[in-house]
């Protein structure tokens, strides 16, 4: 089998091509490769762009971010402060309330000492009263009647006997 009749160049035939061809290269590169180049450029700069946009919102939320953490370690060191000083508070009301406890307490104390003691004297005064009633009724019983010397000890006896109840009954 023979290749070579089907290798047969005709030169008008590949000038023609080779024309054809560049052209076909000049309409492509000046119709299709650059507006096909500048819309590859811009989509280079769009996506250039996009991630700079990208860098800078990121760069903004790391800004924040820290930001953030600053106002919540200045929050939880003002919440720190206040629990402080609601402590302080509440200790400096207990020791208000104690003092003024103690103070009332005292002169709870004071005044029942006070009351005690005029108790005290009423019921001194009150057996110190039937005392004396007792031996004006044992003198006024004496002068009544002539008193033998038992009877005359009887009525000693009973006299002492109602000064002893009245004392138990002003205790």
């Amino acid at each position: 089998m023979d290749l070579l009749p089907l290798l047969h160049i005709n030169l008008v035939t590949a000038i023609l091509a080779f024309t054809v061809f560049a052209a076909l290269l000049v309409i492509l590169s000046k119709f299709v490769w650059i507006p096909v180049l500048k819309a590859l450029d811009e989509r280079d700069e769009n996506i250039r762009g996009d991630l700079d946009a990208a860098q800078a919102s990121k760069e903004e939320s790391e800004k924040l971010l820290e930001e953030q953490k600053a106002a919540m370690a200045n929050m939880k060191e003002e919440a720190k402060k206040i629990r402080e000083d609601a402590i302080q508070l509440a200790e400096k009301q207990k020791e208000e309330i104690l003092n003024t406890a103690k103070e009332n307490a005292v002169k709870m104390v004071a005044q029942a000492k006070e009351d005690l003691e005029r108790e005290k004297e009423a019921a001194f005064d009150s057996i110190k009263d039937m005392a004396i009633n007792v031996g004006v009724d044992l003198a006024s019983k004496l002068i009544a009647k002539e008193v033998q010397a038992s009877e005359h000890d009887a009525l000693i006896q009973q006299s002492m006997s109602e000064m002893s109840d009245a004392y138990k009954k002003a205790s």
